[in-house]
């Protein structure tokens, strides 16, 4: 079970996250009378207390208020502890279709939007008294805002919107190079290039989208030793276009897969299909719904590896019952940024945000190159699983620009990057076992740090399971 942080309930930071229009797969599997009441179902404040269910009726109107009176219903069905378990319903489609005609007739309840995936709906609340009569109804699982205040500053070079300064060092890795060549090899990843570039495995980024102007993160995608494989640009229903507004899509995406042309800087899994989804327009809070729906947008286009470097300080029982429904019924392989605040920040370094913190996503975060060491501003903690090197050179807002980016939103691309090496090398493990494979290529392995997991991986190892 994760910390609670009851004291964080009404800070948000959600930094990125999206919504979009795609084909809705079949519902999970509905769970027979006896495992919905059964003892291995926590209750959600036993799975993870200090989340907005911990809030009086009074703290939580002020947050649905700073989100324009909209919340997030997770439905269950009555006498039962929740609506969703592990990717599982708990409440059957006609109780589900029951509890949602019943909204429609509620006083100051106004139905938003339905799922059709997962028992959720999205209202507007006119008032506190609404909010109080919604929350004790027999088929409410939870009752959360979809939007809170910015909690963390943004951080326009390291891991929020910008588009990086420039990189005075080598364009591409070479035998004898600068800094980006020494981190490169220091994780192994030029030695597994000579046995995995990522090829057959797609590879999903739920943030800012790409740059229209950065033709290796478009036209040139799939060149060089890199020919032969796909980009999907993705936008969400809201957003007018696929491409990034912001700098941080694009310099995920160049870190992760940018091509190996010889044009600019190699992307770690540089022969990885990509799927990119823009969800957002910069660092500010957004909508949780947006954020489910991001992750959702990934999996259902193809993505076996799910990069997410958002985060948020709240717990989200949307968020985190889409991510566990991808995790349990479709065997994705999840990872997430730690945090990224600054120096000095009112935030403390060693809380590992949301979705970092869930069980099912690999929480990754940062060492300061050469050291083993994470760096102010740079979040740690218990729930860290592995550990990449800070600060490598990527592709900025246009065609021939190389930026520099930070931030564990830069060590979950690299991360990315290598679980992808790993599956293409290995394509018959299983989701758990290429996980495995990335704890087992760490440098503190099998012991584990209350700080950084099992610390630095290394790709080569992590590919050939030595």
């Amino acid at each position: 079970m994760r910390s609670a942080r009851s004291s964080l309930a009404a800070l948000l930071l959600l930094a990125l996250a999206a919504c979009a229009d795609t084909p809705t797969p079949p519902p999970p599997p509905e769970a027979t009378a006896a495992q919905a009441a059964g003892p291995q179902v926590p209750s959600r404040a036993e799975q993870r207390p200090g989340t907005w269910l911990d809030l009086s009726d009074a703290e939580l109107w002020r947050a649905v208020q700073a989100s324009g009176g909209v919340a997030a219903v997770g439905l269950k069905a009555p006498g039962q502890k929740r609506g969703v378990w592990r990717g599982q319903l708990l409440i059957r489609r006609a109780e589900w279709l029951q509890a949602r005609q019943n909204l429609l007739t509620r006083r100051g309840i106004t139905v938003l939007a339905v799922d059709e995936l997962l028992p959720i709906v999205e209202v507007r609340l006119a008032d506190a008294d609404a909010l109080a009569a919604l929350r004790r109804l027999p088929f409410v699982d939870y009752v959360e805002p979809v939007l809170a205040a910015q909690a963390m500053p943004t951080l326009a070079d390291v891991g929020g919107c910008g588009w990086g300064s420039a990189w005075s060092g080598d364009w591409q890795y070479t035998p004898q190079g600068d800094v980006y060549t020494e981190k490169y090899t220091a994780m192994g990843i030029p030695a597994a290039w000579g046995l995995s570039s990522g090829r057959g495995v797609t590879v999903g980024i739920t943030d800012t989208g790409i740059s229209s102007t950065q033709a290796e993160l478009t036209s040139g995608f799939a060149t060089g030793e890199s020919a032969g494989r796909t980009l999907r640009l993705l936008r969400v229903s809201s957003k007018s276009s696929a491409y990034d507004q912001c700098g941080h899509g694009t310099r995920m995406s160049g870190v992760l897969a940018a091509p190996r042309n010889g044009q600019n800087v190699t992307g770690v899994a540089w022969g990885a299909n990509l799927v990119s989804v823009r969800h957002a327009d910069g660092v500010a809070a957004v909508s949780s719904s947006a954020a489910r729906e991001g992750v959702r947008v990934a999996a259902q286009n193809g993505a076996r590896v799910v990069v997410m470097a958002w985060e948020s300080l709240n717990w989200f029982w949307q968020v985190s019952d889409e991510i566990e429904y991808w995790y349990y019924n479709g065997a994705r392989l999840f990872l997430a940024a730690a945090g990224t605040s600054g120096c000095g920040d009112l935030i403390p370094d060693g809380n590992v945000v949301f979705p970092a913190e869930m069980g099912e996503v690999i929480a990754v975060t940062g060492f300061a190159y050469p050291t083993t060491s994470v760096p102010c501003g740079i979040h740690h903690g218990p729930e860290v699983d592995v550990v990449a090197y800070l600060d490598v050179p990527t592709t900025g807002r246009n065609t021939g620009e190389l930026v520099g980016i930070g931030g564990s939103s830069n060590a979950t691309a690299v991360m990315g990057g290598i679980a992808a090496l790993v599956w293409s090398a290995n394509p018959s493990l299983t989701r758990d076992q290429v996980r495995e494979r990335l704890y087992r290529a760490a440098a503190g392995y099998p012991t584990r740090s209350s700080r950084h997991g099992y610390g630095l991986v290394n790709a080569y190892r992590a590919v050939t399971g030595q």
